[in-house]
């Protein structure tokens, strides 16, 4: 998507207008590291477009192993590059498995977000779901979801962040406006769209439920990470890294591929736990006061940590 080369920023068409959870990486990459460790490689943020030869050329994935954009490490392409990061030991093996890539030449450094975890009491007269973000991973699931569960419980409200604005892509939101407008409709739903960062954290500190109906791949998930940190009770299918992201913080029901099977999970545990919640709200602060939900390694200095030891490594060859 990107290259930080030499410790400068080169976009791609892919990146020059995003967001994302990518580009937020690469920020706290370059802010929170020694900038001399960036002075002597390339760092490519996925889906590299040209590659260096005059310094260490390092692959930092985070894309799905079988995205079309990693046919450069079939048959032998992965010796192009010096090292590879995942964020993720569920996503370093797909990697390993498909394209054959050295254990010696991978590194896992978990994504990090600079909110830090600290309880506190939340309002519980009204129950509030969260959903941050994009369409695709599960929105369509959701809305019905949250449309059966709103007909039996009056006091609880879904806050949606959702768009592909947040990576240039504004085209593709077409799809899902039928989506978009039963939310605006619904009395019980307000869509946001797409906001900025620090937007949607101030949301997430006062929501409750982070119901994820995830029927995407992921290979970390920005999103859970921050909801966990927000102390908000997550809810989502063992699926892809999520149970690896989630680090028994959260509770998870099995992934299912029928749409309907799928959906029918989510609404059951959803339901029990809302109705938990209404007749006992001190069970939400136990539930989240715990402190599993203090994932030490999705903090900066555990991210900064990692990133340093495999950078030295290429500062002291080339030294």
């Amino acid at each position: 998507m990107s290259c930080i080369y030499k410790g400068e920023v080169i976009d791609t068409e892919l990146s020059k207008n995003s967001w994302g959870g990518t580009e937020q990486m690469r920020t706290r990459l370059i802010n929170n590291i020694d900038k001399s460790l960036l002075e002597n490689v390339a760092v490519h943020l996925s889906r590299p477009r040209e590659l260096y030869d005059d310094v260490p050329n390092i692959l930092w994935c985070h894309d799905l192993a079988e995205d079309p954009e990693n046919k450069i490490l079939s048959d032998g392409g992965w010796e192009k590059f010096d090292h590879f990061v995942f964020v993720s030991a569920w996503q370093r093996d797909q990697y390993i498995l498909r394209f054959g890539i050295p254990f010696s030449k991978c590194a896992v450094i978990h994504n990090a977000v600079e909110k830090e975890y600290s309880p506190r009491q939340k309002d519980m007269e009204t129950i509030r779901f969260v959903y941050h973000t994009t369409p695709h991973r599960g929105l369509e699931l959701l809305i019905p979801i949250f449309e059966a569960l709103a007909k039996e419980f009056s006091n609880i409200h879904l806050d949606v962040f959702s768009s592909f604005d947040i990576y240039g892509w504004p085209e593709r939101n077409a799809s899902y406006e039928g989506l978009f407008k039963r939310i605006e409709t619904h009395p019980q739903m307000t869509y946001h769209g797409a906001q900025p960062n620090e937007v949607v954290l101030e949301a997430l500190d006062n929501s409750h439920i982070f119901l994820y109906p995830c029927i995407w791949t992921e290979t970390s998930c920005i999103a859970l990470i921050e909801a966990i940190k927000s102390q908000v009770l997550c809810i989502h299918p063992n699926y892809g890294a999520l149970t690896e992201t989630a680090s028994n913080s959260t509770i998870m029901y099995d992934f299912n591929e029928d749409p309907q099977v799928h959906a029918n999970y989510a609404f059951s545990v959803a339901r029990q736990v809302v109705q938990t919640m209404v007749n006992d709200p001190n069970y939400f602060h136990g539930f989240t006061y715990s402190d599993r939900f203090n994932l030490a390694r999705n903090n900066i200095p555990s991210f900064q940590t990692m990133w340093t030891s495999v950078l030295s490594r290429f500062k002291q060859n080339n030294s």
